[in-house]
């Protein structure tokens, strides 16, 4: 059958080239002429006599001669452009195939990119056989009547492929005990059953999505939806201006707490006022306004107290001035209405920092000098936190004055107070609302003498709730309290001291005058102080007015261990070196500060500059050849390691009468109080930085200090190493 142009197609394909091939639209044309040549035969009549078969399209001779001659001249420079379309370079080809996909046209490929830019047009598709500039030659040589010619339009659709949904599970959250609830937990448990039970045993794969955990909640935890809305109110000028005037109508002045308020024409305004004062609610968020407040007045001062911008060795200047400055002032609250003309003015007596937060200090109000002409009859113990500098954050009222106070190592939140008349309380400070704790009973405690000082224990014995206390009271008796499940604190006496007869070891002081035999009045000692051994539990130290100090333990009663003369008269300080549990220094009224080593009767280092007594003296926290000391008109700094004659600085902070300060857990700050009741937070910022070995840095010091004494070189040598192991500070 060599007519048939199907098989011509098949055996041209085996021995042509792709070029020579028929296209697909020849073939088909070729297929529809056959089926219209045997339409032909076929006639369609209705009842026999009405023709009704489809007419022919009339076919423009004219156009289709057009698109066979376009196609002959194509098929012709088909040859011709396979080596143009070769050597196009990699790169147009690789833009052509990524930017879209390749579409097959009439034997050409076109992508999507250029049938949207010149659809069908002869330029285009020469360009992509022969090159732009080849194409473009070509376009202008044609013969006219292939000008106007254009392939028909291309209608693109991108349709979204069907969505296959294979498995889905929906996290649906329903109220429990309905029966959507009974439907969910019973789909819960088939999805245990196989997937964690006995139907688990088949071939899967977990791909999780989220928790295992089933979320609950009960219907109460569920709110009504609060719709808002804005109303809009008149009030004339007539209604204002009678408002204002019936304010500014008020009566006398009425005190309300501790405030004085104008009391208005409305009685209820007043006793409103006056249940919100006394409300813990209202006084809780007074005090979280207040730090709010605070720190746009006292931000810098807070900064420098939390050692935010401390000074580096990179820094392009520093100063070593070892000059106390005072970043913001404690001044003394308001204690009342004032029965006589001095009771308004109570004294700083004690200070302590509480162990667990050192923004938290407490302060006792009450008598610091015994030989005062005017005294204060009554006491208070306020609580302040260096976020509020201007009001104290809690504030405790007594009818005698407060002479000491001390917070609990062990337990923060405990606060030991004692007072003139030789009273001890322990209170809660987080519970501000609450009694004491415990309380001494007068008629089992038979101490009525001032407590000068209070340390707390360590617990030694598991019967006790609590740490004890030791209270050191001003006749030289130390009591024990201990805390019970009681409102009264359970007392005993510790140890009771007596007047020291003869010449004890230590400081050799010529006690003989014209009358040989002196008698006091007292034959008790008055107790100034108690200092607590850094390493040793069970030993602490108590300083009294002959300036002896008494070596005691809390294993032993009514006895003391050892004593030793420090100073010619009282003895006020005594405080242990950071980096060696054997050296220590004293301070006293012979206006000497003494550094003594344990184990050696003889000062190494007698510091003295002003005729003046020091009532307190402090090692440094952050250098070990530093010594803080005060005395009643200035704050002297001291460095062994520099200059044994006079002290680095002397800082004279106000017109009021220093009586003592405290470090700050830091070191880098100090708490100084006054005889009026203001308390002076000083930054020691501005100091030299400290050595990077302190304990050689100080061994050296005291080697240098006593070079000129051959005696006390050989003891000190013989002492050893006398710092913490690893030469490391303990505070």
């Amino acid at each position: 059958m060599p007519g048939n142009p199907r098989l011509s197609a098949k055996k041209s394909s085996k021995h042509s080239s792709r070029l020579n091939r028929l296209p697909y639209k020849q073939l088909f044309d070729t297929e529809i002429d056959d089926l219209i040549h045997i339409r032909k035969d076929f006639t369609v009549y209705i009842d026999n006599f009405v023709d009704v078969t489809p007419k022919f399209l009339h076919v423009d001779f004219y156009s289709q001669r057009k698109y066979k001659l376009f196609n002959a001249m194509i098929r012709a420079r088909l040859d011709t452009a396979d080596s143009t379309r070769q050597s196009l370079s990699r790169q147009s080809v690789m833009s052509h195939s990524s930017t879209t996909q390749k579409m097959r046209l009439g034997g050409l490929r076109l992508s999507l990119e250029d049938i949207l830019k010149d659809i069908g047009s002869i330029h285009n598709i020469l360009a992509s056989l022969m090159g732009e500039d080849e194409g473009h030659e070509f376009q202008l040589r044609r013969d006219s009547r292939f000008k106007e010619h254009r392939l028909p339009f291309i209608r693109v659709i991108l349709r979204q492929s069907p969505t296959f949904l294979l498995y889905e599970s929906a996290s649906i959250t329903v109220a429990k005990g309905t029966p959507l609830g009974d439907f969910v937990e019973e789909d819960n448990r088939i999805y245990d059953y196989l997937t964690i039970g006995r139907g688990n045993v088949r071939r899967r794969s977990e791909a999780e999505t989220q928790t295992n955990d089933i979320l609950t909640k009960t219907r109460f935890v569920n709110t009504y939806y609060r719709v808002t809305e804005e109303k809009g109110s008149y009030m004339s000028f007539y209604e204002l201006y009678d408002t204002y005037k019936l304010l500014s109508e008020s009566h006398a002045d009425e005190e309300v707490g501790e405030r004085r308020v104008s009391r208005t024409l409305d009685p209820l305004f007043t006793e409103d006022l006056k249940q919100i004062s006394k409300s813990s609610s209202f006084h809780t968020a007074s005090m979280v306004m207040e730090r709010l407040l605070a720190g746009n007045i006292y931000g810098e001062g807070q900064k420098r107290f939390r050692n935010i911008n401390l000074p580096t060795k990179f820094d392009n200047a520093a100063e070593y001035r070892y000059q106390p400055e005072v970043i913001f002032t404690l001044y003394a609250p308001k204690f009342g209405a004032p029965r006589i003309s001095g009771n308004m003015r109570k004294a700083v007596s004690d200070i302590s920092f509480c162990y667990g937060n050192g923004d938290i200090l407490a302060v006792a109000y009450g008598v610091f000098s015994y030989s005062a002409l005017i005294t204060v009859s009554t006491g208070d113990v306020c609580i302040w936190s260096i976020k509020n500098p201007h009001n104290p954050e809690r504030a405790y009222r007594y009818n005698t004055p407060v002479t000491s106070v001390e917070f609990s190592p062990f337990l923060p939140f405990l606060l030991a107070i004692g007072m003139y008349d030789g009273t001890v309380e322990v209170r809660n400070i987080t519970k501000p609302d609450d009694a004491p704790i415990s309380v001494t009973q007068r008629t089992t405690s038979l101490n009525r003498d001032p407590v000068v000082a209070l340390k707390w224990i360590q617990n030694q014995q598991e019967n006790e709730d609590t740490d004890p206390v030791l209270a050191l009271s001003s006749n030289g008796t130390v009591w024990r309290y201990c805390v019970i499940r009681s409102p009264h604190l359970l007392s005993f006496k510790q140890v009771e001291l007596y007047r020291m007869h003869g010449q004890p070891e230590g400081l050799q002081i010529n006690r003989l005058t014209n009358n040989p035999i002196e008698l006091f009045a007292n034959r008790h000692p008055l107790g100034l102080n108690i200092t607590l051994h850094p390493h040793l539990q069970d030993i602490y130290y108590l300083l009294t007015d002959e300036g002896c100090i008494y070596k005691c333990s809390t294993n032993t009663t009514l006895s003391y261990l050892d004593v030793w003369q420090t100073h010619d008269g009282a003895v006020n300080c005594m405080d242990f070196s950071p980096w060696s549990p054997k050296l220590f220094l004293t301070c006293g009224n012979d206006w000497c500060i003494r550094i003594w080593m344990d184990g050696i009767q003889k000062p190494l280092v007698t510091l003295k500059h002003k005729m003046i007594p020091i009532y307190t003296a402090q090692w440094s926290r952050t250098h070990s050849t530093v010594i803080i000391s005060t005395n009643r008109s200035s704050v002297d700094v001291w460095d062994i390691q520099r200059n044994l004659l006079t002290p680095m600085s002397r800082t004279k902070l106000g017109s009021a009468f220093n009586t003592m300060f405290e470090v700050s857990l830091c070191g880098h700050n100090l708490a100084v109080g006054n005889e009026r009741g203001d308390v002076n937070i000083c930054s020691m910022v501005k100091m030299p930085f400290p050595p990077h070995f302190q304990y050689e840095e100080l061994k050296k010091s005291l080697f240098k200090a006593i070079s000129t004494d051959n005696e006390l070189i050989i003891e000190l040598n013989n002492i050893g190493f006398f710092g913490y192991p690893g030469k490391v500070s303990r505070r």
